[in-house]
């Protein structure tokens, strides 16, 4: 397994003028109750907020999604391989820049000759490390747009 850190690649989101005023899109941009254009309108977003209300108060905090899908990149080939990547997006961000390439972050890639599901947790433990610590402690980081 290939793994990638993702706390720096955070950081910069903040520390870059051109990304660091987007990640508070969420906060500043509500909407009326029946319009649904982004998951900050949801309501799992909504309970998640009343349910941890000193995380949903601070603009800066970081929604992330994670998306995994596996593929076999030999297919011609009569040995079985799999390879599945493992992505994470902030959706802090507004719709128009939450699922663009710029920032979508591999964080790791399984590789292996079948399918990982029922070993996925050993594989996802350095992320799951760092997502503790994240929220159980916190990371400090300069945003740039707040001067």
């Amino acid at each position: 397994m290939h793994y990638f850190p993702f706390i720096p690649w955070l950081k910069r989101l903040y520390a870059s003028i051109i990304s660091a005023s987007h990640m508070r899109w969420h906060y500043k941009n509500k909407r009326p109750p029946s319009v649904l254009c982004h998951p900050s309108d949801g309501e799992s977003w909504k309970h998640f907020d009343n349910v941890y209300p000193d995380f949903g108060s601070e603009p800066r905090n970081i929604r992330l999604v994670l998306s995994t899908d596996g593929f076999t990149p030999f297919s011609i080939s009569d040995t079985p391989y799999s390879c599945w990547p493992v992505f994470m997006a902030p959706y802090n961000l507004s719709p128009e820049l939450c699922i663009t390439s710029q920032y979508i972050f591999l964080t790791c890639v399984i590789p292996g000759p079948r399918n990982p599901k029922v070993l996925i947790d050993g594989y996802l433990q350095p992320l799951i490390d760092e997502l503790n610590l994240l929220w159980h402690k916190g990371v400090k980081a300069y945003d740039v747009s707040m001067k």
